[in-house]
């Protein structure tokens, strides 16, 4: 794993619980790229509606100067706001929280805290993977839940049944697919994760589905849906201005499908 540059956060947070697992960097490598492009772009198509309203009653130089002030006030307000709060306020507090004795079983067993946020490690021959999730709600309060999901191998003659084993189970609604298994568990806000882990491996064995390693999954099927996902997110993006190495795009969101 490569190393990133950033202030870190040691897991351990009280006097009971002194084991230490992997830090992640508060502010992540990077991931300022995404609010400086943001900026731009929201930034240039606002100051151009500001450019070309204020020509009903200014002129050219001075509509100029107030379509330019208002680009580089998105651009300020993305880095100086939205950045330092998303980045740094609200994603240190989230580390805090997945540093706490609630995890400490992931942490007996080994799992690495990934940069993005979610748990990944192996229990019992098999690779987990745990996200914790938080979503902002109408009231401005989080809602926070658990998505859990596990790598299994299959054999020929048994392929043809992995979309009929999803479904209504014990621990949830499983959904089976590209070797991957993956649900919210009932208890979606406090999970007990060797409960949820032993009985997804108890649904495996009755299956008859076999472990499959990390980088088995990533060589067959990672790099796959990885290619999938970004020729998807190329054919909704519309180029908005280019000149020179200024190439600003802009990506149609994907469509939300309301259950």
């Amino acid at each position: 794993m490569g190393k990133d540059s950033g202030l870190t956060i040691p897991f351990s947070v009280n006097s009971h619980y002194t084991k230490l697992m992997n830090t992640v960097p508060i502010i992540r490598k990077g991931s300022i790229k995404d609010y400086w492009s943001n900026g731009i772009l929201g930034g240039f198509v606002l100051g151009l509606f500001v450019f070309l309203f204020s020509l009903i009653d200014n002129n050219i130089t001075d509509s100029l100067l107030f379509g330019l002030s208002i680009w580089i006030g998105v651009i300020v307000f993305f880095i100086g706001v939205g950045f330092t709060s998303e980045e740094y306020i609200i994603r240190k507090k989230r580390i805090k929280k997945l540093y706490s004795e609630n995890y400490s079983f992931l942490d007996e067993n080994n799992f690495i805290l990934h940069h993005d946020l979610y748990f990944e490690g192996k229990y019992i021959e098999f690779w987990f993977r745990v996200y914790p999730i938080a979503q902002r709600q109408q009231n401005g309060q989080e809602l926070e839940y658990y998505f859990i999901e596990a790598c299994y191998e299959l054999t020929q003659e048994n392929k043809e049944r992995e979309e009929k084993l999803s479904g209504n189970y014990f621990l949830g609604k499983l959904t089976f697919s590209n070797n991957c298994a993956g649900y919210i568990p009932k208890n979606w806000s406090n999970p007990d994760f060797k409960e949820e882990f032993d009985g997804l491996i108890s649904i495996f064995d009755y299956e008859k589905l076999k472990p499959l390693s990390k980088n088995d999954w990533e060589e067959i099927y990672g790099k796959k849906i990885k290619e999938e996902k970004l020729r998807e997110e190329k054919s909704r993006a519309k180029q908005i201005l280019k000149i020179g190495k200024l190439d600003i795009k802009y990506i149609k969101p994907e469509k939300q499908i309301r259950h």
